[in-house]
């Protein structure tokens, strides 16, 4: 009985080492390595929401993942709002790349949050335009989703005579059934600016442009484009500004919606990827600026937001064609790009006289 209790004590330990050797525990070290090589294999991307975010998930971020094997974390939100956010985080951001529009764009290059961009990493480099690459000074800090513009939009069914020119809002016929930005929007100032010049402002000045608008009869002023779009979708307004992707949706949807490219040009802008400044991952982020700037990335977005591409071999079909911002025959240089740096110079004092003269 004695030598059975000896024989089954070993039996369990010999059994213990095979089990042991069957199952190597993982050292420390070779554990936080793992981990470290997982989250090197994700990044954190700060996008817009709505219609647009899920544009961009279905035609860049879903089949960058599946091609490269990179997660993509979603940070959904605004230019104004991932902008305050990369100044909060400011040396320690949980942004990888940021999606920005133009005017914050800027700004975000002037705050020191977003890193000088090497052209010599975009493997498609010569099939891009020139138009890709935002630049100061020399300097290269954005990359192109895409362009777009600030237009006039108006209801068929109730306007008769369609406008043709900025000035035409002024119309008795319209008179009540107006909206326009607000300056917390990306078109905003660049509209002030506008009307400004065409009552013979001098540059940098917007005194005459508030007190045109002050006279113009709207119905209400728009803080954000779906704030535009629900204006049009009830009925209370029935011509105004809006921007052409939007626009076009509800036309899609079978609202008596056109869209109108003034005599002035729309008031172009474009949306572009920043890298953030202290980010670790730029290798995976380079990588993703090569996949948002394919052809194929590029023809899903200008096909779905009706976005101005900026890669060369895009091939759109007319419906696309004709829904570009600087119309079916145009093209980028077409746009009527405002000075967002003289825009951003006044950006705070501009604000403060819109607020105290128009109302916030």
């Amino acid at each position: 009985m004695k030598k059975l209790r000896v024989y089954t004590i070993l039996f369990v330990c010999l059994l213990m080492v095979i089990t042991g050797c069957g199952k190597p525990v993982q050292p420390k070290g070779d554990a936080t390595k793992a981990n470290t090589d997982v989250k090197n294999q994700e990044i954190s991307i700060a996008i817009f929401g709505g219609d647009w975010g899920e544009t961009i998930k279905n035609h860049i971020i879903k089949p960058f993942e599946q091609e490269t094997g990179i997660k993509v974390n979603i940070i959904e939100g605004n230019s104004t709002t991932t902008y305050s956010r990369l100044l909060q985080e400011k040396g320690s951001p949980t942004i990888d790349l940021a999606l920005l529009d133009s005017g914050i764009s800027e700004l975000s290059y002037q705050n020191d949050i977003v890193e000088k961009l090497d052209r010599s990493k975009f493997k498609e480099i010569d099939s891009l335009l020139p138009e890709t690459f935002k630049e100061i000074d020399g300097e290269t800090f954005g990359v192109a989703l895409g362009y777009w513009g600030l237009g006039i939009v108006y209801n068929k069914d109730v306007v008769k005579n369609p406008p043709q020119s900025w000035k035409d809002l002024w119309n008795d016929e319209y008179k009540g059934k107006v909206t326009i930005p607000t300056p917390a929007t990306t078109g905003g100032l660049p509209l002030l600016m506008q009307i400004s010049e065409l009552e013979g402002e001098e540059k940098g000045k917007v005194e005459k442009g508030l007190e045109k608008l002050k006279s113009l009869e709207v119905v209400a002023y728009f803080d954000g484009s779906g704030a535009a779009t629900n204006l049009y979708q009830s009925g209370e307004a029935s011509i105004g500004a809006h921007y052409g992707g939007p626009a076009y949706v509800m036309k899609d949807q079978g609202l008596p919606i056109e869209f109108v490219v003034p005599e002035e040009g729309v008031l172009g802008a474009g949306s572009f990827w920043h890298v953030v400044k202290g980010t670790k991952k730029s290798d995976q982020v380079y990588s993703f600026l090569n996949y948002a700037t394919s052809k194929a990335a590029q023809e899903g977005i200008a096909n779905d937001l009706y976005l101005a591409p900026i890669h060369k071999d895009v091939k759109l079909d007319e419906k696309t064609l004709e829904r570009m911002p600087y119309g079916k025959n145009g093209s980028l240089k077409d746009l009527n790009m405002p000075d967002y740096n003289l825009i951003n110079n006044h950006r705070d004092e501009w604000n403060e006289l819109w607020n105290r003269q128009m109302g916030s």
